[in-house]
């Protein structure tokens, strides 16, 4: 078909679809019915991007305990933690948006553990891919000790959404600095966006990496939301119920 053979041509992400016949036949109807080679692409696109999402989602380094932490079972019990929700919900009803952005999302415990921020950076993280976009959930020490073993950053820095739990609770080496601020500064450059949970504010960062603190900060601040969770902890009353 001349159809096809078009589409082949134009559309590097029709080729990755290609041999899915009802993916296939959808976007030849699309092209069909508009002319538009952008508008096949932009389709093809978001199958590809569900297929990565739903591969990282299998993969995902959320454990057992966390995968059960999603927006449904985040209780809210006062004026913050129903604040914190809301942000976060938004953050993910308009992550096309902050994808083209590169908006972050800090999720500060104000200097206490647990105050839940690990439980809303899951939901968020499951929420996302289960709309069709790849992203990464890892705890800071976890990464850093992936990293040694192959000393390759790309699977950090090349995901669509990144979100790295309990950033600061890990040795800050000058190994280490340079590490996270290479992460963070690849993908301050190409605008991807990063969640990043922490138990102390973000400007105790500027202390714990030495040297690169505050470029890490700068970066990370350019464009952002701030959910500072700072209630007693949620853990015990979660138990408490």
């Amino acid at each position: 078909m001349k159809e096809e053979a078009d589409l082949f041509v134009m559309s590097e992400n029709f080729r990755l679809v290609y041999e899915d016949y009802e993916v296939r036949t959808e976007a030849e109807r699309i092209f069909n019915d508009t002319n538009d080679i952008k508008q096949v692409d932009e389709y093809c696109k978001k199958v590809v991007l569900k297929r990565r999402a739903k591969v990282l989602l299998e993969k995902s380094r959320i454990d057992k305990r966390f995968s059960l932490r999603t927006f449904e079972n985040f209780n809210t019990y006062d004026p913050i933690t129903k604040a914190a929700k809301k942000m976060a919900l938004d953050y993910v009803d308009n992550i096309e948006k902050y994808l083209e952005t590169g908006t972050n999302l800090i999720i500060e415990g104000a200097g206490q553990v647990g105050t839940g921020k690990t439980h809303l950076a899951c939901a968020v993280a499951q929420a996302v891919m289960q709309k069709g976009i790849p992203a990464k959930f890892i705890n800071v020490v976890s990464m850093i000790a992936e990293i040694k073993e192959n000393f390759d950053i790309s699977s950090f820095t090349d995901v669509e959404l990144l979100i790295i739990d309990d950033l600061g609770k890990e040795k800050g080496t000058e190994w280490v600095c340079e590490t996270v601020y290479g992460i963070i500064n690849k993908r301050y450059e190409q605008m991807k966006p990063t969640i990043i949970t922490t138990e102390k504010p973000m400007a105790a960062m500027t202390s714990h990496y030495e040297g690169k603190g505050k470029a890490i900060l700068s970066r990370i601040s350019e464009d952002f939301f701030l959910i500072r969770l700072n209630g007693k902890d949620y853990r015990q009353r979660r138990s408490n119920e």
